[in-house]
Parts: structure tokens; C-alpha cells; sequence
């Protein structure tokens, strides 16, 4: 399955560079293209948009025989040849595109990831460390599946625990309570 998803990663990657769309990887699949490697089974495919071409990479989507499936609050849901596509907007800083609320430089310009040989765009490593933050608060951690343990121990072993320490207190004074 995995293989399956990594060949549509590169396939939604390639239609959005065509269509001059930026999209990153995020989630556990960012964790594995940084580092070059597949790490665990995944049950979907995360991918951050920019939100000024939402229309263009829904109907980039359709045209590659996905479809829009639900509106979230955060974005949306599609499916695409039987795999879930999980979307968050990313919005336009004057310089970068940013994920709302994530630490500056969310959403590099350029491929700081590799999955199967291929580069791609991904999710900064402090973005994925700020989802599992919210994470953290919503559900106590002892109630994670074994996965989410797993890619959040790689996520601080990649940031270290000071820089973890560091950023916990932003997202902390931020979201206060």
C-alpha cells in the first residue's frame, strides 16, 4: 500500500507542478520524505495548498479523477483511487506560503524531502511538531496508536528536546488553558 501511495504522492506532485500549484507533504508522510525513508504504514496522505489555488487544486484533483468529499474547518477531505486526501490551505505571508498559527517557515519553497529517490515538498519539521502539539491537548498521549508515538519520538529526535522545549512554549503562550 505504501509503494501505491508514494506512486500517487509523486503523480499529485508532478500535476501540481504542471499546473504551477506548490504543494507540500505534511503529516507522516513529510516525517518519512525527511528522512528518505518509509517509516510505517499510512492510512492517508496529507498535503498542505496553497489557499489563494484552492480552486485550482481541487480541479486539478477532479481531473485526475479525485473528488471533494467533506469541507472541514481547517480545509478539506478528497479521495483519489481509493486513498484518502487530507488538505490544509496554506496562506500567502508576502514572502512564503505559511500554515495559519505554524511556526514561520511552514511551507519551504523548496524540496527538503525525498520519498523513493524523488524529491518533494514538505512540511517543516516544527510544522509537524506544532499538529502534534494540538494532538497532544486533545488527546492524552497514552491514548495514541503506536504510529503517532512512533513519528512524534522521530519528530523530536530530528528537532532535539531543547528546540522541542522551545517551541512547546510558543504554541503554550498562544494557546493558553
Amino acid at each position: 500500500m505504501n509503494i501505491a501511495q508514494v506512486r500517487l504522492i509523486h503523480q499529485i506532485m508532478t500535476s501540481a507542478d504542471t499546473c504551477g500549484i506548490p504543494l507540500w507533504i505534511s503529516g507522516g508522510w513529510a516525517i518519512d520524505a525527511r528522512l528518505g525513508e518509509i517509516t510505517r504504514d499510512h492510512d492517508d496522505i496529507d498535503l498542505t495548498f496553497p489557499a489563494d489555488r484552492q480552486a485550482d487544486f481541487e480541479a486539478m484533483l477532479a481531473d485526475l479523477g479525485g473528488q471533494v468529499t467533506e469541507r472541514t474547518d481547517y480545509g478539506f477531505l478528497a479521495r483519489l483511487r481509493g486513498v484518502l486526501l487530507d488538505c490544509e490551505p496554506a496562506r500567502w505571508s508576502g514572502t512564503a506560503y505559511e500554515i495559519d498559527d505554524a511556526p514561520e517557515g511552514s511551507c519551504p519553497a523548496n524540496a527538503e524531502g525525498i520519498l523513493e529517490g524523488i524529491p518533494v515538498r514538505c512540511n517543516s519539521w516544527e510544522a509537524i511538531l506544532w499538529d502534534y502539539f494540538y494532538y497532544l491537548d486533545e488527546v492524552p498521549r497514552i491514548q495514541w496508536p503506536g504510529k503517532h508515538v512512533q513519528s512524534y519520538a522521530m519528530v523530536v529526535a530530528a528537532l532535539g528536546d531543547d528546540r522541542v522545549r522551545s517551541l512547546r512554549a510558543v504554541f503554550d503562550s498562544r494557546h493558553p488553558g
